[in-house]
């Protein structure tokens, strides 16, 4: 972002001249240190523009493969015709040079250079939003949510970590490995209320992007949440998105789970009086673990907003379970909106797998199949049936789907029985269990 755009006075910008100076002046009395900080160190990092163009400069060389130092520095801002007074001249780059305290602290000089950045670009943007929103004319949803994703966009590049050393990922790595000994076979994962599901995976894995697909009428929304209700009572944390159902109606489904009364009967209020004991019972069951669900009932919810309210959410009281009902009834971005509907969903699905692992929570997404599976004489699912797929079946761990013959075959002698397939399994087996 261009400093001339903002009307802060330079002095008042947060700058590190010194950090600025020394990064400079250790590559320059050492051209192998640029080795350190080329993939992290950008020239628009430094506030001081003679700065960016001698850093620019140093990158220049270094993609040509030659080694830097004052003499092929000054040939290379010669190549760009910037003349003296534009980077201060030789005798300035001998005098960082000189004044450079330690080549070997260049990663910290570097940190400060970055620090400051980032804090200057959170002023420019808080300008921006002042300016914007003192002119802006509609709905304030979409103001809010872009100045959220350009303040969500600097945390993020800032974050970056770069290459994990061996030593770290095998540490991590056998950690995570003596936490399933431990468990001695048990579920390590978040348990979804089903035996032999819960066998296949160890329960919803964190940082995992599940998929539950079927046609309309399968049962993918009461599958789900039996998941949530397992999760709830094991004292997990959910918040469940729900884009197609109010929330009482949504509520209602989870007690029918957890009375096990027929969803339908409950909706028509003609309940037996062995039917009303067990509703009462599901409502205690659930008043006891009312504070671990969170429902949000906002349709077309944009793959930002759901973002935003969840990492709000895990900060404000923890998060341990996303459920969505169901993907495709989200929106992306404009841009993405305006290329095409395929287009859009890739970026939601690569959306959702990025905020599994940067929260490390499972997201179950509840996805719509195209009318593939009703041409064919096998009805059941496949992946090439995943409506408007895009980049679903790339992203995703885990894509499960629901079959269920009295669907299709009326009076058929597996009424009551659903299939569900597993169509993808990054952690283990595919294959079809039956509920």
């Amino acid at each position: 972002m261009a400093k001339a755009q903002h009307t802060s006075s330079s002095s008042l910008l947060p700058h590190a001249p010194d950090a600025e100076k020394a990064v400079l002046g250790a590559v320059l009395r050492d051209g192998g240190m640029l080795h350190s900080i080329a993939d992290r160190l950008k020239p628009e990092h430094f506030f001081r523009d003679a700065h960016q163009r001698i850093f620019t400069s140093f990158l220049e060389l270094y993609k040509e493969d030659v080694s830097v130092d004052i003499v092929t520095v000054v040939e290379q801002l010669k190549k760009q015709d910037i003349e003296e007074k534009d980077y201060l001249g030789n005798a300035y780059l001998v005098e960082v040079t000189e004044d450079c305290p330690v080549t070997q602290n260049i990663e910290h000089y570097a940190d400060i250079v970055r620090q400051n950045y980032f804090m200057r670009q959170v002023i420019y943007t808080c300008q921006d939003t002042i300016k914007k929103a003192q002119t802006h004319q509609g709905e304030a949803g979409s103001f809010f949510e872009d100045v959220e994703r350009t303040i969500l966009e600097i945390s993020k590049s800032r974050d970056k970590k770069g290459l994990i050393s061996g030593q770290t990922a095998l540490g991590d790595a056998i950690e995570e490995i003596q936490k399933h000994i431990s468990s001695d076979g048990t579920i390590t994962g978040i348990e979804t209320g089903f035996v032999e599901l819960d066998e296949l995976i160890g329960g919803w894995q964190p940082s995992d992007l599940i998929i539950l697909a079927a046609r309309p009428g399968m049962g993918k929304t009461a599958l789900a949440l039996n998941t949530v209700f397992s999760a709830m009572k094991s004292g997990k944390k959910v918040a469940v998105f729900t884009l197609e159902m109010p929330y009482t109606q949504l509520m209602s489904r989870l007690l029918s789970a957890s009375s096990k009364v027929d969803s339908t009967r409950l909706r028509r209020g003609d309940l037996s009086e062995e039917e009303m004991d067990r509703l009462m019972e599901g409502y205690r069951i659930i008043k006891s673990v009312e504070d671990n669900i969170w429902i949000d009932e906002t349709g077309s919810i944009t793959l930002m907003e759901l973002r935003s309210r969840a990492r709000r959410k895990q900060k404000e009281s923890g998060l341990d379970m996303i459920c969505i009902d169901y993907l495709q009834l989200m929106s992306g971005s404009g841009s993405a909106r305006e290329n095409s509907r395929e287009r859009e969903i890739s970026e939601i699905s690569m959306g959702l797998k990025s905020l599994a692992k940067e929260l490390n929570v499972p997201i179950i997404a509840l996805s719509q199949l195209n009318r593939g599976p009703d041409a064919r004489p096998d009805k059941r699912p496949r992946m090439s049936d995943l409506r408007e797929s895009g980049s679903i079946e790339q992203d995703a761990d885990m894509i499960f789907f629901i079959y269920r013959d009295e669907f299709y075959n009326p009076g058929s002698d597996r009424t009551g029985i659903a299939e569900l397939i597993a169509g993808k399994n990054r952690h283990g087996a595919t294959k079809t269990i039956e509920l």
